[in-house]
């Protein structure tokens, strides 16, 4: 069964306050399924509905919607075909099928082209609304076209079975915010160790055996282990996950992978979210995957990531309720594991500086992707003091479009916000023409041609001892995006991913606290065969700048209030 949690305003093309006056609501023209029976149009109107006639140019349909609360109706092609494809059937069908749906009178040949094609809303002769495409939209294959208030057309990416979300607040939330290297382990297993009842465990790639037995060990207390994973991560799923898959499958649990195709295709190009809900009164979300460089085991080295545990009956449930929502939905099939070989732990030793922060009385707002990505931006908008950004990396958006976030974050330097942006310089990510390095020198030079309060580095993993930087995080004010989602279209119009908006001081200035030690690209890693005077060499400069950026943050929060 599908989450269908949109606001209908939302949706709505109000033209008029004029009674009665109909208008597009939603065109589904080119679809998944074979011969496009599930091919639909909804309508909408203000008061007391009449006769609508829709027309393509080739043929039209007549409806006359009855009156009532209903403000719209929906017209498919073939009523069993939808029911099958969205769980429910339409309000009338074009074609003879379904004795208990109405029928819409047809004359001609009224059938909605893939790829062009134009429509025609009227009553008594007079048109109120049209739609065409190319034109008012550019027709996908599996992409539902929908009108919002202000009359503009797919703001959003919507393909057929993904979820229709809307912005959430939670509020009084308590947690426990951490980072990887240093100490997010700890917490994400005494988390699983602790469920009592249920674990729904979302993740784009998991090869990590140990996390991989504290599932089996809580399946074997009587817990419900549901995992869902990525069937086509890129590069393919690599072997270490198919022995985890036969772990937890030889355990009992079921493995779902988002990997269906044709009729039975996902919503989403990838499933890349990365959290935990647990009992239905927790959630721990990351931006990590779960392998051993993710999560090292504490002393170890890894990548640079964030974690937050958050308590909440009500936030649990309601990422529990997404959580099954893709579960349950188009394009999943149960994965089969094989015997192998698991990852190599991390060997590389590292120092850690910072340990779990407990907090409270946090504001909440979760950020799905592809429906509420726009969180993102919102949050930078309306930043007034500072916005500091850490990314695997950043990309504009094909066919010469802006990176929203990114155009967010340039602007509020514009406006005199303490903008900073650090990525990643692992080798992949600094060795193409149009990477890292080459947004840096951009946006660099962006800053000093417009005299703005804009910098840019890349952190080079080699000389910090982390193995790369794999956060996709945001700090502005006393506000922290910890989220799954890459700044990149495919991230934040097509992927599923998952997030969440944390209003807190102590939050942010924990995020912060790592944050200015990972833009002073200090090394914080002991390697073993150092000397017992240089590591206390290390030690000590190590102390005396986290001191610096304590005492930094103090005087920023004083005279940023």
């Amino acid at each position: 069964m599908r989450i269908y949690l949109l606001v209908l305003s939302v949706f709505v093309c109000v033209t008029s306050v004029v009674s009665a006056v109909p208008f597009f609501v939603e065109i589904y023209p080119d679809t998944w399924t074979n011969g496009d029976e599930d091919e639909y149009v909804r309508i909408g109107w203000d008061g007391i509905p009449g006769e609508y006639v829709i027309s393509d140019g080739e043929g039209s349909i007549t409806v006359c919607p009855p009156g009532g609360d209903e403000k719209t109706c929906t017209i498919a092609r073939n009523a069993a075909v939808f029911r099958e494809v969205f769980g429910t059937y339409p309000d009338y069908e074009i074609l003879d099928g379904v004795g208990t749906v109405p029928q819409v009178q047809a004359q001609g040949k009224f059938q909605l082209s893939n790829r062009k094609d134009e429509l025609a809303l009227s009553q008594h002769g007079t048109v109120y609304d049209s739609a065409s495409w190319p034109g008012t939209f550019k027709s996908r294959k599996g992409q539902i076209h929908f009108c919002a208030s202000d009359k503009s057309w797919d703001q959003r990416i919507l393909m057929a079975g993904g979820s229709r979300l809307v912005p959430q607040t939670f509020h009084n939330i308590s947690g426990l915010v951490s980072v990887s290297p240093d100490c997010s382990r700890q917490v994400l297993e005494d988390v699983i160790r602790s469920a009592k009842e249920k674990i729904l465990l979302n993740v784009y790639e998991f090869t990590d055996s140990g996390i991989a037995q504290l599932l089996v060990d809580a399946k074997h207390r009587g817990v419900l282990v549901h995992v869902l994973l990525e069937g086509g991560p890129v590069g393919g799923i690599p072997a270490e996950e198919f022995s985890v898959i036969h772990t937890l499958n030889r355990a009992g649990v079921t493995v779902m992978i988002m990997d269906g195709e044709d009729e039975n295709h996902p919503p989403y190009r990838y499933n890349h979210a990365k959290y935990i809900v647990l009992d239905n009164r927790q959630i721990f979300l990351t931006t990590e995957n779960f392998k051993e460089h993710s999560f090292p085991v504490t002393g170890h080295s890894g990548n640079r990531g964030w974690s937050v545990l958050l308590a909440s009956p009500e936030l649990a449930t309601y990422f529990g309720a997404v959580f099954l929502d893709d579960y349950d939905g188009p394009g999943m099939v149960e994965a089969e594991g094989r015997q192998g070989s698991f990852d190599e732990q991390v060997v590389d030793s590292y120092h850690p500086v910072f340990t779990p922060l407990p907090f409270s009385g946090a504001t909440i707002t979760p950020v799905f992707s592809p429906d509420t990505s726009h969180l993102i931006a919102d949050m930078i908008n309306q930043s007034s003091s500072r916005v500091w950004i850490q990314q695997a990396y950043i990309t504009e958006y094909p066919k010469n479009a802006s990176n929203p976030f990114l155009a967010a974050a340039v602007n509020a330097a514009r406006r005199g916000v303490d903008v900073r942006i650090l990525l990643d310089g692992y080798y992949y990510n600094i060795e193409g023409d149009k990477d890292n390095d080459e947004m840096v020198t951009t946006l660099s030079t962006l800053a000093a041609r417009e005299n703005i309060s804009l910098q840019a580095k890349v952190l080079y993993p080699e000389r910090t001892g982390l193995l790369k930087v794999h956060t996709k995080g945001v700090i502005a004010d006393d506000q922290v995006l910890v989220s799954s989602m890459n700044w990149n279209e495919n991230s934040a119009c097509f992927n599923r991913e998952a997030g969440v908006i944390i209003q807190n001081r102590e939050a942010a200035s924990y995020f912060a606290s790592v944050y200015l030690i990972d833009w002073s690209g200090v090394r914080n890693r002991q390697l073993a065969d150092d000397s017992t005077t240089s590591n206390d060499t290390e030690i000590i400069r190590t102390i005396s700048l986290m001191l610096v950026i304590v005492i930094l943050i103090l005087i920023y929060r004083r005279y940023h209030r």
